[in-house]
């Protein structure tokens, strides 16, 4: 029976970057020819949050009151954030290069107070 590894990356183990510690160790056991797979849960969190679905449950939370003026702009232009944070992940990931030239238009994407500046 051949042992098989499943190799877990916790969600915020390195917030800045993909923690490449398990892609390193699953390609080193690959070259011993030892069964291993990867899945980084940082990333599914991360996705999960920045997603359509995402923004429209964390809006729609009974336990967010905006208290600042930037919170309350940042609720006030929800409907931007929803409708295009599921292109703008795509964009970031490299499914979609042509969003750039969009992005760089000063009204596609919400824009919180320090922008005003």
């Amino acid at each position: 029976m051949k042992t098989k590894l499943f190799l877990i990356t916790p969600p915020f183990t390195q917030l800045n970057t993909p923690y490449p510690a398990t892609a390193y160790i699953k390609g080193f056991l690959n070259t011993k020819n030892i069964s291993a797979t990867q899945a980084d849960l940082g990333i599914e969190v991360i996705l999960k949050l920045f997603s359509k679905n995402g923004l429209e449950d964390l809006f729609k939370s009974k336990n967010q009151q905006p208290t600042t003026d930037n919170c309350k702009r940042i609720f006030a232009l929800q409907d931007q954030y929803i409708k295009t944070i599921d292109s703008v992940i795509a964009f970031l990931q490299g499914k979609n290069p042509t969003l750039a030239l969009q992005i760089c238009q000063e009204d596609f994407l919400p824009e919180a107070s320090r922008f005003a500046q």
